[in-house]
């Protein structure tokens, strides 16, 4: 991983090696340790360094773009003179008018490098958790990721940013012959996951979901748990909170800027200073990160721009750039669902008759117009009845309009967790009325 001195130095190389109306250079440098296992036992352990740098050179309204690999000196000089001679070769882009300019200047969100976690700490992780399912007569799968990374970026303008992080993921399968239970975690910080106590969590799930019932199709009351509630609102935040979508017409928010679009209760912000998000406070054209609230008591409020498209449409960046260019926009990264005043355990009692889901998978948007999402239960579905848990159901796919789903929320917990890797949420646990499941499975 970079450090600061280093990435300031190349991308003053970079900026001064080539003249034209406006430069912009980047770099991304990433340290990524991966430990997978399955059946108990670690199957696969590496570690990528992943460094790279990209550039736009700007003529008038003519644009050039490259990435390499090569940080140092001549690389980085060699990159920039690519950069203008493809800006040369192209069409003006009429819609372009400038790369951001500065704004005010902040400290390192993190004051200390992030520690590099050795395989050696990531498989004695992996030790207790197999150690946990062992204990259940249970298999376990998974998978740990621990990253640093940090994030350069400068402009002919005048913007100079830089910062880093790191973050720890993981997740852990727990299996019998015909159940599974799931648990996750994702943090700052590899030191503060309990992997014991999380092996615990995805052991029990396992345990109580043996010899898993069918369920008819329909639609039931389901006590979401926050991964299947992240699952829901990643897919939204994708196809309707980025200032691509609205600007197309494709996001329902264009539409319905300013009315109701979720239940009273749902508030929904984009804050990458949240204490328990993870990531950089700024975004891939070096423009500081603003909170930007997307839906406010059920009502759209905003969406989220990058310098493209605040200057199409006359709005203010609010520093959401993706690395240019790209197809999806800007999107947020890091959300906030604005958890409630309940205790989850209030919430599962309160329940006559539902269905608890742990998490999603196998999610796709079927009608991004319609935001009609599609996808399967797994690992711990259970029965609830009469405020408790009796029994395992076999998985079920569920056909949903998200935000018709969101008018009937009818509890939200108290206690929220971060879910999510590349787009994150900090997520409580949701309890929702006529939830609609279109199928059943036979296992």
């Amino acid at each position: 991983m970079l450090d600061k001195n280093r990435t300031s130095e190349l991308l003053t190389i970079g900026l001064k090696s080539v003249k034209a109306d406006q430069i912009e250079v980047g770099i991304f440098s990433l340290e990524r340790g991966t430990t997978r296992f399955a059946n108990s036992i670690i199957h696969q352990n590496m570690v990528v360094e992943s460094p790279h740098l990209w550039a736009r050179v700007i003529l008038k309204n003519k644009i050039g773009g490259i990435s390499s690999k090569e940080l140092h000196p001549e690389g980085v000089k060699k990159a920039l003179a690519k950069a203008l001679e493809l800006a040369e070769h192209q069409k003006p882009d009429k819609e372009f008018k400038s790369l951001p300019k500065p704004g005010p200047k902040r400290p390192l969100r993190v004051k200390k490098e992030p520690t590099f976690v050795t395989p050696e700490q990531r498989a004695k992780a992996v030790e207790q958790i197999v150690k946990v399912c062992k204990k259940y007569n249970l298999e376990a799968a998974g998978v740990i990721h621990t990253s640093r990374y940090s994030l350069g970026v400068a402009n002919s303008l005048g913007i100079f940013n830089y910062d880093w992080a790191a973050d720890t993921w993981v997740t852990i399968t727990a299996m019998s012959d015909n159940s599974s239970g799931y648990a996750s975690a994702y943090d700052k910080n590899f030191a503060h996951i309990d992997f014991t106590a999380l092996a615990e969590k995805a052991a029990e799930k396992a345990i109580a979901s043996k010899d898993p019932i069918e369920i008819e199709p329909g639609q039931y009351t389901v006590f979401l748990e926050e991964p299947a509630v992240a699952e829901i609102i990643s897919f939204l935040d994708f196809y309707e909170f980025g200032a691509k979508a609205y600007d197309e017409k494709r996001s329902i928010l264009s539409k319905k800027m300013g009315k109701r679009i979720t239940g009273s209760n749902i508030t929904i912000v984009e804050d990458a200073y949240h204490p328990k998000t993870i990531g950089l406070p700024f975004d891939y054209e070096g423009v500081n990160k603003k909170k930007v609230v997307i839906i406010q008591n059920g009502i759209a409020k905003n969406v989220v721009f990058d310098s493209f498209y605040a200057q199409k449409l006359g709005k203010k960046n609010t520093g959401h750039a993706l690395p240019q260019p790209n197809t999806a926009g800007p999107f947020p990264l890091n959300l906030v669902v604005k958890p409630g005043k309940v205790p989850r355990e209030k919430m599962l009692k309160a329940i006559d008759k539902g269905i608890l889901v742990t998490r999603f998978w196998y999610t796709r948007m079927v009608d991004p117009d319609k935001t009609l999402l599609t996808g399967m239960t797994r690992d711990g579905t259970f029965l609830i009845e009469n405020g408790k848990i009796t029994k395992g159901l076999k998985n079920m796919r569920f056909l949903i309009n998200v935000y018709e789903t969101l008018k009937s929320v009818r509890m939200i917990a108290k206690e929220t967790m971060l879910c999510g890797e590349f787009i994150s949420v900090v997520a409580p646990a949701l309890v929702i009325d006529n939830f609609n499941f279109a199928s059943k499975t036979q296992y």
